[in-house]
């Protein structure tokens, strides 16, 4: 585990690249970049999202990883984390899905901002260092 405060500097960062893994029903995995990951609490990671392989494998399984990570020129300095993720809601409409395209129209641009079709919320069940030796499931 590693601090709170830590992981949502990590993933706030706006220098970080974030990716986020997830699976279908079957096990089969999927990885993609996400620009638009925050976390507005310690508690909770929020991401902008369309109609993807990413968006239907939530549906299926509601499970997910979002790894943070914040590139440094030396890379033995590059710091990072990762956060295990629990669906709590996909909004297909309303004032969080409102405010999520606001947010991706500032970071990228409108055309962005229109491919988006979820405001996803995920409660964080666990974090670990980037690089993390530890053999341990999170419980």
């Amino acid at each position: 585990m590693i601090d709170s405060k830590a992981v949502m500097a990590l993933v706030n960062d706006p220098g970080r690249v974030g990716v986020l893994a997830t699976t279908d029903r079957k096990g089969y995995p999927n990885v993609a970049v996400f620009g638009s990951a925050h976390m507005p609490d310690e508690l909770t990671l929020v991401i902008a999202m369309g109609e993807t392989r990413s968006a239907q494998n939530l549906l299926e399984t509601g499970r997910a990883v979002f790894m943070s990570v914040v590139p440094d020129e030396n890379p033995m300095n590059t710091q990072g984390c990762r956060v295990y993720l629990k669906l709590r809601s996909m909004e297909k409409d309303g004032p969080n899905l409102d405010s999520v395209k606001e947010r991706v129209a500032a970071i990228a641009n409108e055309k962005a901002a229109r491919m988006i079709k979820y405001a996803v919320f995920f409660d964080i069940d666990s974090t670990r260092p980037l690089i993390d030796w530890s053999p341990k499931q999170p419980e």
